[in-house]
């Protein structure tokens, strides 16, 4: 899989305040995703039946007495498409792809752990929902979660779980794959009410900096009654140690100087290999809420479902079945 694991423009330049790194790249992928947000958002609101109808055309009908008709023609298509993706069910499968891979773990164990963790994260409704948003405004989004397994232990489940504006989320606009893989950063913006926001972080400022309140991206991000939150994902590069054994085995020994010396006294070549780590935080327009935390692997565990994506030049236009 291609992966990019180097900083970009703002990281490289070694910028001392990593909040504000952080609203440069909210603001480059805004500028880049704008117009496809704005027509997603119309989107939406057209399914749900609202902008059908020109403001000048229906206020002339109005001023007449005339009637505005308004006849919903776009559900059914979205319904004959998502009808069909909930009738084949979708599920993760599990394939061995070298000599080290268990053809039995890939046939028995594993999907029996993916399907426990589908059971009770209710994934069928996150897959679901994030196709719903796919089909009708062209991109939804669902997620991979981690969380204790009791209040008393810790020992953690993972869980696949729903982001409900999977339209707002914005990804690094140098990423090429359809599924991100190899983006640098994410943001998955979350509205709060102001009182959630001040009960969460009492000693947070809920209001937005003179640079955020300037800023074409930023101004919805704080409101009289709501304030915007993100969870900001970022891969940082790293550097591994690896040993590989005089039995063509891999050993990572990274950190950790006695079994780096012994790979070393068995006759292991010691290499140092270019990496990264993925970290999450949660940030404001003011401030970083929470974080960096590591996240245990390798992607940003935020996964896209594209719709029809159309290139012209340098942009892309992305749509769903509503738009024509």
């Amino acid at each position: 899989m291609a992966e990019q694991t180097q900083p970009d423009a703002a990281s490289a330049a070694g910028d001392a305040d990593p909040h504000a790194e952080a609203l440069r790249r909210y603001e480059r992928g805004y500028a880049g995703e704008r117009e496809n947000i704005t027509r997603a958002y119309e989107d939406l609101a057209f399914r749900a039946g609202e902008g059908q109808w020109d403001e000048v055309a229906r206020r002339g009908r109005e001023d007449e007495g005339r009637p505005c008709l308004t006849v919903d023609k776009s559900s059914q298509f979205v319904r004959q498409v998502t009808g069909d993706m909930r009738q084949m069910r979708p599920a993760i499968k599990v394939t061995p792809v070298d000599d080290r891979g268990s053809a039995e773990v890939a046939a028995t164990i594993l999907p029996g752990l993916i399907r426990y963790i589908e059971q009770r994260s209710d994934a069928q409704a996150a897959y679901f929902g994030a196709v719903d948003s796919q089909v009708a405004a062209g991109i939804g989004h669902w997620r991979i979660t981690t969380e204790y397994a009791g209040t008393d232990t810790f020992l953690q489940e993972i869980g696949i779980a729903p982001i409900e504006d999977g339209v707002s989320v914005i990804w690094d606009p140098d990423a090429a794959l359809p599924t991100r893989e190899d983006a640098a950063w994410c943001f998955v913006p979350v509205d709060l009410s102001r009182a959630a926001f001040e009960a969460r972080w009492p000693d947070a400022s809920a209001d937005a900096l003179d640079r955020a309140e300037a800023s074409v991206a930023l101004t919805d991000w704080v409101d009289t009654d709501r304030i915007r939150v993100a969870e900001y994902w970022e891969k940082v590069p790293a550097k591994r140690r690896l040993a590989l054994m005089p039995d063509g085995g891999v050993d990572d020994v990274t950190d950790d100087a006695a079994a780096e010396a012994d790979a070393v006294a068995l006759g292991a070549r010691i290499e140092t290999r270019g990496d990264h780590k993925v970290m999450r935080s949660l940030i404001s327009a003011s401030e970083i809420l929470e974080g960096p935390d590591e996240w245990p692997g390798r992607h940003i565990p935020i996964v896209p479902l594209i719709g029809e994506e159309i290139r012209i030049g340098g942009r892309t236009v992305r749509r769903g079945v509503i738009r024509t």
